[in-house]
């Protein structure tokens, strides 16, 4: 990938990637070659405030530019379809979690650096932090309609379940150093 397409061209590429015959390699390969191009810039392909920009959403798939703030925690939450993360600038940690009744327990740390693809299975339970000094910067693919699904989120003492709530999310998002 020479030149890096527009939004509206890589949103057509991943449309074709995911309705294709194998809609995850295809996938994989085009988020390979999209962190390999923007490793390299030195600012986020796509400008924005906040943390996210939502690029699209369908029944087929809900991508999002992410730029993660520094040393802030997000909670636990599910996404309940897989999801492919194309982290190309910076670094980001998740944390996987399994259920233990209404609660979690925290099962492991994943360390992801740019350039890189990070997979999420449909199960999958994670909280995620940045813990550099600058924002990263990644591309989320979900496999179908994020905004429209019945997800969950945890609170920050991973206690309590409830259905998924974006204000919630923000509300719960800690400074690492509160952590202690």
């Amino acid at each position: 990938m020479r030149d890096l397409p527009t939004r509206d061209a890589f949103l057509a590429t991943v449309r074709a990637a995911l309705t294709g015959p194998a809609p995850r390699p295809a996938l994989r390969t085009l988020l390979d070659e999209m962190v390999q191009a923007l490793s390299g810039w030195p600012r986020p392909w796509l400008e924005h405030a906040g943390d996210e920009l939502l690029l699209a959403s369908s029944p087929e798939m809900t991508v999002y530019h992410i730029t993660l703030t520094p040393r802030i925690h997000y909670p636990p939450h599910d996404h309940r379809m897989a999801a492919m993360i194309a982290l190309y600038q910076g670094s980001e940690t998740s944390f996987s979690y399994r259920r233990n009744g209404a609660g979690l327990t925290l099962l492991q740390r994943h360390d992801h650096a740019a350039p890189g693809i990070a997979e999420l299975p449909a199960d999958a339970i994670h909280s995620v932090v940045n813990m550099g000094t600058a924002r990263s910067a990644a591309i989320h693919v979900y496999f179908g309609d994020l905004i429209a699904a019945k997800r969950s989120i945890w609170d920050r003492e991973l206690r309590q379940e409830r259905p998924f709530d974006n204000d919630f999310y923000f509300e719960q998002a800690r400074a690492v150093e509160d952590e202690a």
